[in-house]
């Protein structure tokens, strides 16, 4: 195996880029807000997480780090997600559970079970899928999730409010049902993709496969669609993450790898590279310069100012990802954190 693995590092990017976009609307874009942004939006966490599990395998193997590394490294993003909590969102931690708290749990977990036997592994991701919903409906999903500003008042008030508990169980921002899942179909993927050898199927027949899941997806998603709730602006279609919905981001994944995998040399991809190359340091950079810089100056914009907003935001933060590429190719022996900040082989 390479380094890195650059189709990896351009989807990654490709997350970021829509990330930023589905983020900002929250507190930018006047509502409601378009059924097509809300599918635009609707892809980036479950690529962000998955990579992240694949992230695992491939560091495992290149790096040979065992268990403690991986332990210490989602203690490292739980503790990053805890402080924008507390920084950028003014909140008390470890209640509403960010996107950080479970790529943090999940690094460990996702060392574990890459050991497991194939078939225990894929029987494991699919059970988490078909649960969520049952969990959904057994311990209810909330409106919003329970939310403390740092006087301890609780930000918005929600009738019969499940607990915070329940939070990462089922209905925090990313709880363990389903989210957990796509982290561990992350390493069934890298195992599949990384391990040549024991695999027989060729691109296109990947590239069918996926078709074939989103359009099974997409059907059973139309008629069934869940709650599409709109969470204090954050619109993405999964609040609440319905099997139609799960599918449909599979197959879109799967698509998307055999895309880039076919040319992932195009010119076009080399500015969500970069992205990808510095992954966790743009995901804070971008929630912080929404939060301290563009949504007080500009909040409910027309769709045509957001969008000169989002480009110039995406310029602003592809430009800085080049600028950290030169600098950890000129500063090479820089600490350990900022390494972990600024992207390695894992982020």
């Amino acid at each position: 195996m390479v380094h890195r693995d650059a189709t990896i590092d351009i989807l990654r990017g490709l997350s970021i880029f829509t990330m930023v976009a589905a983020n900002m609307a929250a507190s930018v874009l006047a509502s409601p807000h378009p059924i097509w942004f809300r599918l635009y939006g609707s892809f980036a966490a479950p690529l962000f997480i998955l990579i992240s599990g694949m992230m695992v395998v491939f560091t495992a193997h290149t790096k040979g780090h065992g268990l403690k590394y991986f332990l210490l490294r989602g203690i490292m993003i739980i503790t990053v997600g805890a402080l924008i909590d507390v920084l950028i969102w003014k909140i008390y931690p470890f209640t509403t559970v960010d996107v950080l708290y479970l790529i943090g749990i999940s690094l460990p977990l996702a060392f574990l079970f890459r050991r497991l036997d194939t078939l225990p592994r894929w029987i494991i991701v699919i059970s988490i899928f078909l649960i969520t919903p049952l969990l959904q409906i057994i311990l209810g999903y909330t409106y919003y999730p329970t939310e403390f500003n740092l006087s301890g008042e609780q930000t918005i008030v929600i009738e019969n409010q499940t607990s915070i508990l329940n939070h990462w169980v089922v209905d925090g921002w990313f709880p363990i049902f389903p989210w957990l899942g796509f982290s561990l179909l992350g390493v069934n993927l890298a195992v599949l993709r990384w391990n040549r050898a024991h695999t027989t199927f060729g691109k296109n027949t990947i590239f069918l496969i996926g078709i074939c899941i989103m359009a099974f997806g997409g059907i059973i998603w139309r008629f069934y669609p869940g709650s599409l709730l709109t969470r204090a602006g954050y619109s993405e279609l999964f609040y609440s993450p319905t099997i139609g919905y799960t599918m449909t981001a599979i197959g879109l994944i799967v698509i998307l790898f055999s895309i880039v995998d076919w040319k992932p040399m195009v010119i076009a991809y080399k500015p969500l590279q970069a992205l990808g190359e510095s992954a966790l340091f743009m995901y804070i950079l971008h929630l912080a310069l929404i939060e301290y810089i563009i949504a007080p100056i500009k909040s409910e914009q027309n769709f045509q100012t957001f969008l000169l907003i989002y480009i110039v935001l995406s310029f602003l933060l592809i430009s800085i990802a080049y600028g950290l590429r030169a600098l950890k190719t000129f500063w090479k022996n820089h600490p350990f954190i900022i390494r972990f900040l600024l992207g390695s082989s894992l982020w």
